[in-house]
């Protein structure tokens, strides 16, 4: 069965603050984890389309020259 949001947090009121206070750290700590996972794996899809000519590299006035063209 499927846990709700609201139902996540009707828990969590419960919680006393210091479990509360845990609860948010460890949530913060695993979204930083999953953001860093997003990043690694979006880092190598770059550099992939790099290596591939997918993708080049520039200076910002390179890219602007492209966009205009």
């Amino acid at each position: 069965m499927a846990v709700t949001i609201n139902q996540v947090l009707q828990e969590f009121d419960q919680l006393s603050l210091e479990d509360k206070e845990y609860v948010k750290e460890t949530v913060d700590k695993i979204l930083i984890e999953e953001r860093r996972e997003e990043l690694f794996h979006r880092s190598e899809e770059a550099m992939e389309s790099y290596k591939t000519g997918k993708s080049k590299a520039g200076t910002v006035a390179d890219l602007m020259k492209d966009l205009n063209a």
